[in-house]
């Protein structure tokens, strides 16, 4: 029997407050780090006109590729891993600073 030791830390809370609303979405087809991991905070599919949403949770794609996206709600911009572009139009999310 193969065991696997992850270690677990708190989540990354990206939220400014609890009130969001989220969709389920296949984070297959998103670039992950060197970790295999798409960070809590990335707005997919891009950080473009195409954005959809923020990303709640990290994601290990390998494991599961199944993650949240926040569509509609307030995000601490600071939090996030890269800034939102100029081109991104998400008018249900206020970014806080």
């Amino acid at each position: 029997m193969k065991v696997t030791h992850k270690t677990f830390t708190q989540p990354k809370e990206i939220l400014a407050n609890d009130h969001y609303v989220a969709i389920p979405y296949d984070c297959k087809d998103l670039t992950p780090n060197a970790e295999g991991i798409v960070p809590a905070g990335t707005i997919v599919p891009k950080n473009d006109a195409t954005a959809i949403g923020v990303l709640l949770w990290d994601v290990e794609v390998a494991a599961n590729p199944n993650g949240t996206v926040v569509v509609h709600g307030f995000i601490e911009k600071k939090k996030l891993p890269a800034a939102p572009a100029d081109t991104v139009n998400l008018p249900m999310i206020k970014f806080m600073d």
